[in-house]
């Protein structure tokens, strides 16, 4: 589960970008977020993914409060956390395979684990034909069922997407929600960002709409 309790977030320029959150989402779920530019949406997962602290209240993820986790403590946490953003910052001059790789090799893994794991990714997305492909030979769709590879080959419980299809047509928009869902249908907590109202309902899966503050 992840418990925020009364969470606001304020950055050291003034902006507030969250206010008195409560908020419960079960392990295993699938939940949409939206709201107006602004509105948050984009701090509320960088919070879950420790990229961003609270400046007030407590965050719970699996019943620890996040801010009890030592400095040293911090990466093995982020291992269980999947993050997709807009861009998938792909590297340009690496394959596809040494791309989704990166994490594994970051964590010390083995090489005929990575190649076991690499290949198991992306076979999930689809794109084992690819592996030995740059970014610039690949569709926008395509690099960023590269980035949603890369998130998951970790294996994280938990699969953060900030606006993951702004870039993507609407059938190409529909077919990586698509892909998050299958990932959600194994258990994996899944929390994606999007402005997309009409592709979200289509979903069908539960909504968390955010007010941007007024001050």
């Amino acid at each position: 589960m992840i418990e925020f309790r009364g969470i606001s977030k304020r950055y050291a320029a003034g902006q507030l970008a969250l206010y008195n959150v409560n908020l419960k989402i079960q392990a295993g779920e699938m939940i949409f977020i939206t709201g107006n530019s602004g509105a948050g949406k984009s701090t509320l997962l960088k919070l879950i993914a420790l990229l961003e602290r609270p400046s007030k209240g407590e965050l719970l993820v699996g019943g620890t409060p996040l801010n009890k986790l030592s400095r040293h403590q911090v990466p093995a946490y982020r291992r269980r956390i999947g993050f997709i953003f807009q861009d998938p910052h792909l590297l340009y001059d690496r394959t596809v395979f040494e791309n989704v790789a990166i994490p594994l090799l970051i964590s010390g893994m083995g090489l005929v684990e990575i190649r076991r794991r690499v290949n198991a990714a992306l076979d999930k997305v689809g794109l084992m034909h690819k592996a030995g492909s740059y970014p610039l030979m690949l569709s926008a769709g395509e690099r960023q069922r590269v980035g949603i590879a890369r998130a998951v080959v970790n294996r994280p419980t938990i699969i953060l997407a900030d606006e993951p299809t702004g870039n993507l047509d609407p059938a190409l928009a529909q077919d990586i929600m698509y892909t998050f869902a299958q990932f959600n249908e194994l258990g994996t907590t899944v929390l994606i960002a999007s402005h997309d109202h009409m592709l979200v309902e289509r979903m069908k899966k539960r909504i968390i709409v955010l007010q941007k503050v007024e001050e």
